[in-house]
């Protein structure tokens, strides 16, 4: 039986107290689903209702549904090891001591301004990203940060000859049966996201880096549903079959991957802990307003999707809400 009282009502009070116009939501249990829809999909120019269907900008979800599983395959392939240094693969990167599993684990310590970001051409964003420096956080800070996963987008173009997105496209999404998630979602099926220059942003990924970067991007682009991300879910926590990873894999990424000492992270998940036996549960955000959560010893999981940036981005009290979400659900995941 699916019972999570106060996580449902921490949730539909998001829509209930208009701290995001409308959420769609879930709860998986074994082959079980309860999902559910409050709320509008936009409050500006004007309102809309809110559809069970509708697609939603995963945002940096998109690191671990497409990019992570990508970078698992090669290293399944042996193409690829988590060893390896980010240079084998993108040679004019200049530190060696960057590898694989310090991206995945965003321990690679790569920071640095880039001066007019948002106004370089996808190739000019990628050849600054690539020339950052290294600082003396490297292996010693969990910074999270959308680079490691843009280099590590880059890494597997330079390996398999193909942008990372048509890579997801034909080597998770299309195996997994996923018909409604992608990259190029239908505009008018979208749930809007900011109000940015003029123009609510509808059906068109609300990352700058993403927008310039397009295919090239392994750090955000993904659109997707409910139905899908639910069958991705049960993927996860060993309901079904995930058709691109092994089962190895799959149970390696509820393991710490970070250094003792450090924030716990796994590949690419972050990770958060069951509060009576202490396993670890992988989750992972995304700036619109995206949570997943999943359970591999219970086979249990929840799944946020809100357009929180709505008409404005910010919007500090859906992370506050979003927090007690997560612990609310942890004490009720029985």
């Amino acid at each position: 039986m699916i019972y999570f009282p106060k996580t449902q009502t921490l949730i539909e009070a998001l829509a209930s107290e208009r701290i995001v116009p409308g959420v769609n939501y879930a709860f998986l249990k074994g082959q079980q689903v309860f999902a559910s829809t409050v709320g509008f999909a936009s409050i500006y120019p004007q309102i809309t209702q809110l559809s069970p269907f509708a697609y939603y900008d995963l945002a940096s979800c998109t690191k671990v549904l497409a990019t992570t599983p990508l970078v698992l395959q090669e290293v399944e392939a042996g193409r690829m090891a988590f060893s390896d240094p980010l240079q084998k693969f993108i040679p004019e990167f200049q530190d060696r001591r960057v590898e694989i599993r310090h991206l995945l684990t965003h321990t690679s310590g790569i920071k640095g301004w880039i001066p007019n970001r948002d106004r370089l051409s996808g190739e000019e964003l990628a050849s600054a990203i690539i020339s950052l420096p290294v600082t003396s956080e490297f292996n010693r800070v969990v910074r999270y940060a959308d680079t490691n996963f843009v280099l590590l987008g880059l890494a597997l173009e330079r390996l398999t000859g193909q942008p990372v997105q048509e890579l997801a496209m034909e080597r998770v999404i299309q195996p997994m049966g996923l018909t409604e998630t992608t990259f190029d979602p239908p505009k008018a099926e979208c749930v809007p996201t900011e109000l940015a220059h003029g123009q609510v942003l509808q059906g068109i990924v609300h990352d700058p880096k993403a927008q310039q970067l397009g295919k090239r991007c392994g750090s955000a682009g993904l659109f997707s549903v409910m139905e899908d991300l639910v069958k991705l879910g049960q993927g996860y926590m060993g309901v079904r079959d995930l058709p691109f990873l092994n089962k190895q894999s799959v149970k390696d990424l509820y393991q710490v991957k970070t250094p003792a000492g450090l924030k716990e992270r796994s590949w690419g998940w972050n990770l958060i802990f069951d509060p009576e036996k202490n396993y670890p549960l992988i989750y992972h955000t995304g700036y619109t307003g995206t949570l997943i959560l999943f359970d591999r010893v219970k086979q249990s999981g929840l799944i946020l999707l809100t357009n929180r940036v709505h008409p404005t981005r910010h919007n500090q009290a859906f992370l506050t809400m979003r927090s007690r979400i997560i612990h609310a659900f942890l004490a009720e995941n029985k």
